[in-house]
């Protein structure tokens, strides 16, 4: 195990004894990337939301609105999210930063997000197309 890995495990053992956070559905062997919050980390995620809410509404022009956090499945058919929604990712392989192709193109190539993943890979390398953090134009798609 690495240092940084030894790291990440002993605070996240600590956020669970103090009641912070813990991976949800740990009794069922857990989903990375999902937490509960306890009572602790409760109140600081609250707390974070109404100083973030209240800086937002205090700017003006800006009201809070609450949607739904499901979306039908129509939905996303409808927006074309499913079936043909695809972006592609390339890495650097300088850095390993992952980015979208498309965004990488942007101001290059006229509607890039209309191109096909091999379409993409040679724009990157025709335009010289540099990582965003470490400036190298090696690409991995």
């Amino acid at each position: 195990m690495s240092e940084n890995e030894d790291r990440v495990q002993t605070l996240m053992a600590m956020f669970k004894r103090r009641g912070v956070v813990r991976p949800a559905f740990e009794l069922y062997g857990g989903v990375a990337g999902l937490f509960d919050y306890g009572p602790v980390g409760g109140r600081i995620l609250r707390r974070t939301q109404e100083i973030w809410l209240h800086h937002w509404l205090r700017l003006g022009n800006i009201v809070e609105i609450n949607s739904p956090t499901v979306t039908p499945h129509q939905v996303l058919e409808a927006s074309g999210h499913v079936g043909a929604f695809n972006d592609h990712a390339v890495q650097c392989r300088s850095c390993e930063a992952v980015e979208r192709a498309d965004q990488l193109l942007e101001g290059h190539v006229k509607n890039p997000d209309a191109l096909d993943a091999t379409q993409l890979d040679a724009a990157l390398s025709e335009y010289s197309i540099e990582c965003p953090s470490c400036s190298a134009n090696d690409w991995a798609g």
